[in-house]
């Protein structure tokens, strides 16, 4: 049988984790872009969307967990 008062939490907790990994990504990618000499202009422009999606990212998670 089914435990319907822990779905949402582990849902949470999936919702959670996987933003967790999604930040994590674009920082490794962040730190791959920052170790080149020089970037191109589609590579600087990457890095302002990185940039955006990560702040974005923490906030979701930040606001995750203050409702919490």
């Amino acid at each position: 049988m089914a435990r319907p008062n822990t779905a949402p939490a582990d849902s949470l907790e999936e919702t959670m984790e996987s933003l967790q990994q999604t930040h994590q990504s674009l920082q490794e990618r962040l730190a791959e872009l920052d170790r080149l000499r020089s970037l191109s202009p589609e590579e600087q422009f990457e890095v302002q969307i990185i940039k955006k999606r990560k702040l974005a990212l923490k906030d979701r998670i930040q606001s995750i967990q203050s409702s919490n």
